[in-house]
């Protein structure tokens, strides 16, 4: 009798030990966001940069997450307003950890535990830190925010219900981009999710740009065998690829390859509405402090600031390095139309 009470404790010990180490929805997306994150140690710091090649701390942060499946902000203040304030004492892997040299939001990172978090420094790159360094982070650290799905594994989040063409969970009326996000999808130039959200600051493909081009160009639509060798015919945007290339408005590498997962940057965004719209000529009557005047695409930077079709931060910068997000894209293309 004894024997079999024991071996009843010793196999309920055994069955509640292998639950409380099953990790939840929110530690597997913690380990997901860094170990992505540690993929791109020793990258270096670029001003505005948000593609592997180069990256500013919350170029970094917003590429790591998006491709866990979250989306942030552009900026690393912005990314201070989203979220659920944690306390130090209660990080967890894939919390973003945010700095101040005064009184505003100056840098950020992910936590990735033992009181360390990686992030892109403009001295290092993409690197490890301390979050209670004494000679510099410490006196710096602001707080921190977990944007992260925190629900249980196997609880299903909350279904949005579907919405009439052209309106959106996530972007509302008074968004900054509603009008163009809003006409563009009443034409049927551009769609959101399959739940009825659009994701205004997620990236824009230079695939999902072919494809908004071809239907508000009504480009001819010959075929799916592009000359690409990176795209094949059973791609979802190979009509509009292999179209957007014969109009001669995005090209591919000299390695025949069209990268058409690859971020669309602002100036090649600017170099594509150069030629789509017929800008050779248009002149912009100021500048950007971040575009020289003998920067590779400065003439077509310049043409679509001349024109009204984009424009800079208030900063006077135009970030031509910077990733191209869809509501963005929906502003510059709407305003490209009216012209």
């Amino acid at each position: 009798m004894v024997k079999k009470s024991f071996m009843a404790v010793m196999s309920l010990v055994l069955l509640l030990s292998v639950f409380s180490f099953q990790p939840g929805a929110a530690d597997a997306k913690g380990d997901q966001i860094v170990e992505e994150a540690r993929k791109h140690l020793g990258t270096p710091y670029k001003y505005g940069g948000t593609t592997p090649s180069g990256f500013d701390c919350s170029g970094f942060t917003g590429y790591v997450f998006d491709k866990a499946g979250e989306d942030l902000p552009r900026t690393a203040a912005q990314q201070y307003n989203v979220g659920k304030s944690v306390k130090k004492s209660n990080l967890q892997k894939g919390d973003l950890v945010f700095f101040s040299n005064g009184s505003s939001i100056s840098h950020n990172g992910i936590y990735i535990g033992n009181g360390k978090f990686i992030h892109s420094s403009s001295s290092n790159g993409i690197s490890i830190s301390k979050v209670d360094d004494p000679y510099y982070w410490g006196s710096r650290y602001k707080g921190a925010k977990r944007v992260i799905d925190e629900k249980e594994e196997g609880v299903k989040s909350e279904t949005l219900e579907p919405l009439p063409d052209g309106q959106y969970h996530d972007v509302k009326e008074g968004f900054w981009a509603y009008n163009s996000i809003n006409s563009l999808s009443q034409d049927g130039i551009i769609n959101g999710y399959s739940d009825s959200t659009f994701k205004p600051s997620k990236s824009i493909t230079r695939a999902q740009a072919a494809t908004l081009l071809m239907k508000a160009l009504d480009l001819p639509r010959n075929g799916k065998d592009s000359r690409f060798n990176d795209v094949s015919s059973k791609h979802e945007h190979a009509t509009a690829i292999k179209a957007a290339d014969e109009a001669g408005l995005i090209t591919g590498n000299e390695n025949g390859e069209f990268m058409p997962e690859d971020p669309m940057t602002r100036q090649q965004m600017a170099v594509v509405f150069y030629r789509a719209f017929d800008l050779e000529g248009t002149e912009y009557d100021g500048d950007f402090v971040d575009v020289s005047t003998d920067h590779r695409y400065h003439k077509h930077i310049s043409a679509i600031a001349g024109s009204g079709i984009a424009s800079g931060n208030e900063n006077g910068e135009y970030e031509p390095g910077r990733e191209t997000t869809r509501a963005h894209f929906s502003v510059f293309l709407e305003n490209a139309l009216d012209k």
